[in-house]
């Protein structure tokens, strides 16, 4: 492989940025791709489940399947076959549950460190793709139609192979898989619309006196809503990862805390719904907004992922949006090579725009009208969301067509 010339180059080694250059690889064996991630990759634990974890629907599945990933995947996986949600501030519910669809389950559970880790050992075996650990943009420029990309110095040490004034790297096509702070995007001096949500979430995992019953549990406090998902894998059906979407002055609070005090709140905010909140894991905690690119690419660059879109996490639909952006890029990037166009080719770029820009806007709208319904504490508001829970609940129709429509993210 050329290492100093890469056809594709992808800028970020999370879970999106992986899945992109996997699927590129797979689908288009005659381009060489390269993927550039600045720190180190995240390891899979064999004793304690990771707090960061995705709500994977059938659609992302299928996806990981193609490139030939998700039986290593399906061990850590927890499928949920029911999903409750409840209002803390009346007696509003729904339950959705995977019989209402004749299927098997609802989604899965998994661990973002194993599903990276899968990637990335499939990536290994692709002799069209290469990883580059301690990768920095340090500066970058356009010419000739190729973007050349210049390492900080400090590590060029780690870039072995690249040309020796300044490790250079050469792409046709740049792609941003860079997360919500994009260096990709800032380099195509693309704006952003925000909407901060003065909340904070905090994750971790907790152990449960009752087994999680392959469900996945959503309580809706005024300060924000709470999340209890399922994990497997480890050997019982007692550990669940925690997504706790608070205001920021009780988040400061709740992070402040031990962990003793931290699993009684904990278990207090979630109506001791699997008993006692037994133990916790170390928590993390990461500052909510919406953020979305007023455009998704560039000349000879494209957005995908967090890069271009970052939503309120209580539908954990963010990483399942970012690996549908790698689907339609693929295929549109399939498009252009069939037709003898550059992978960079403006038509393709804008096709991938117009088939993912829309339908991320729209649940990113559809995300904060949720955060802000149930944020509202007066009395009008609390009826109308409990009357529209109950209603749901009892409407097999209209499950369904909720339960079709996320599982189609």
């Amino acid at each position: 492989m050329n290492r100093e010339r890469m056809d594709i180059t992808i800028v970020g080694g999370g879970m999106v940025g992986m899945a992109q250059a996997a699927l590129l690889a797979v689908r288009h064996p005659q381009l060489q791709v390269a993927l550039l991630e600045a720190g180190e990759l995240p390891e899979v634990s064999a004793a304690t489940y990771d707090p960061r974890v995705v709500a994977l629907t059938q659609a992302s599945l299928e996806l990981l399947d193609e490139v030939g990933v998700w039986p290593s995947i399906a061990g850590r996986a927890c499928p949920y076959t029911e999903m409750r949600v409840w209002d803390a501030e009346g007696t509003g519910s729904v339950r959705f549950n995977s019989r209402d669809v004749q299927l098997p389950n609802l989604g899965h559970i998994v661990e973002n460190s194993v599903v990276i880790s899968a990637l990335r050992e499939r990536i290994e075996t692709l002799p069209n793709v290469e990883v580059i650990t301690g990768f920095r943009l340090e500066s970058w420029w356009r010419d000739c139609g190729l973007w050349h990309l210049q390492a900080r110095s400090d590590r060029v040490n780690v870039i072995e192979g690249l040309e020796e004034s300044g490790a250079i790297l050469r792409t046709r096509l740049l792609v941003g898989a860079d997360g919500v702070r994009s260096k990709v995007r800032e380099l195509l001096r693309i704006r952003t619309r925000d909407t901060l949500y003065q909340q904070t979430a905090l994750v971790c995992v907790a152990r449960c006196e009752a087994s999680h019953q392959h469900t996945a549990w959503q309580r809706f406090l005024k300060s924000g809503p709470l999340a209890f998902l399922p994990l497997a894998g480890l050997g019982d059906d007692n550990h669940c990862a925690v997504v706790w979407s608070a205001d920021e002055a009780l988040a400061r609070e709740l992070m402040m805390l031990d962990g003793s005090a931290f699993a009684l709140n904990l278990e207090k905010a979630f109506e001791s719904r699997l008993g006692c909140v037994e133990s916790v894991s170390e928590r993390f905690s990461f500052p909510l907004r919406a953020r979305h690119a007023e455009s998704y690419y560039g000349p000879g660059a494209v957005l995908i992922g967090d890069a271009a879109h970052n939503i309120h996490p209580l539908a954990g639909q963010g990483a399942n949006l970012g690996l549908q952006d790698v689907r339609a890029l693929s295929e549109e990037i399939g498009r252009a090579l069939n037709r003898g166009l550059e992978p960079a080719d403006p038509s393709a770029l804008s096709r991938y725009q117009r088939r993912r820009r829309g339908d991320n806007a729209a649940t990113l709208k559809a995300m904060s009208t949720f955060k802000s319904l149930f944020g509202a504490g007066d009395l009008h508001w609390r009826w109308l969301r409990n009357t529209g829970l109950s209603v749901v609940d009892a409407s097999p129709l209209l499950k369904k067509r909720i339960i079709l429509r996320a599982m189609a993210v």
